[in-house]
């Protein structure tokens, strides 16, 4: 898998995200392991999000992750299991807002005796 292909589906699944409320700003490095590596950063400002693929030097939050591992724990409501490091109060903020990413659905289809999705 390429970096390209899991900043997308990230990126894509990050933005399902339900802020809420939450005004807090929230600075999130995102670093890519071994295959696809790379880095990214989210970013929550007066309750929005932007997903960008540069690094945020200056985060607050930040997490080293193989990419297989972020896009499992992002589509099945796993993300309360990644290791971010930084600061506890906003990683404490930033743990739930991730829960409510709903689980990514798997449409599969039989056809011809084999299963495509």
């Amino acid at each position: 898998m390429t970096y390209e292909e899991i900043f997308e589906r990230a990126k894509e699944r990050l933005l399902k995200a339900k802020l809420g409320d939450v005004k807090e700003f929230i600075a999130v490095q995102f670093n890519i392991i071994g295959e696809g590596h790379g880095s990214f950063y989210v970013e929550i400002c007066d309750g929005k999000m932007d997903v960008q693929p540069y690094n945020y030097w200056n985060n607050d939050i930040s997490l080293n992750v193989f990419g297989k591992e972020l896009l499992f724990a992002l589509e099945n409501k796993a993300s309360d299991k990644l290791g971010f490091y930084g600061d506890n109060r906003k990683i404490d903020i930033l743990k739930p807002l991730l829960m409510t990413i709903p689980k990514a659905r798997k449409t599969a289809e039989k056809k011809n005796g084999k299963i495509r999705q």
